[in-house]
């Protein structure tokens, strides 16, 4: 019975611990990155096996990737509008 409880304390424990720390975003962001570092290290993955998908990516839209070309045009929307607000002012 000693066995049980000590182990239950121990696994509680870890949980609050680990609930505490994860609730700062900054935390979770350090958590998230080192556990993307441990899967490409897994996999074998290195930076150069990103730069691909990324060279592709830039300057050439797909026309028909619609959330890509929203969030470019939300983008420039946002510039224009924050520039005539400061000239305005």
């Amino acid at each position: 019975m000693g066995s049980k409880w000590l182990t239950s304390t121990l696994f509680a424990t870890a949980v609050a611990a680990g609930s505490y720390y994860l609730g700062k975003p900054e935390n979770r962001e350090k958590v998230t990155h080192r556990v993307n570092q441990l899967k490409a290290k897994i996999n074998n993955k290195t930076n150069k096996d990103h730069q691909s998908h990324l060279t592709e990516k830039v300057g050439h839209s797909d026309p028909y990737d619609i959330e890509d070309n929203s969030m470019v045009d939300e983008g420039a929307t946002f510039s224009v509008n924050y520039y005539n607000e400061k000239l305005k002012q």
